[in-house]
């Protein structure tokens, strides 16, 4: 399993420590509280939008950079492999 470690003030770890159950870790108290609302709450788009929110629509090519897409797309280059080698 591997681990992370986490920096916290003060007042977050007492609160921290307030949920706590007896033998429970506190890897399990931040599952445990944080379980639901994450599974409810979790949309991927959400973070594809703001990965791409810089980009607006203006798509990643610039129109110099599509067309080289395009004329490799019509005639792609050999490859330099030998026949039959895999």
């Amino acid at each position: 399993m591997k681990l992370k470690s986490v920096s916290v003030d003060v007042a977050a770890f007492q609160l921290l420590k307030r949920e706590k159950l007896p033998r429970e870790s506190y890897g399990d108290v931040v599952r445990r509280v944080f379980a639901a609302h994450a599974e409810a709450s979790y949309d991927p788009s959400e973070q594809i939008d703001a990965l791409f929110a810089e980009f607006g629509g203006k798509g990643l090519f610039t129109p110099e950079g599509r067309a080289r897409v395009k004329a490799r797309q019509k005639n792609p280059p050999r490859s330099r492999r030998p026949a039959g080698a895999v």
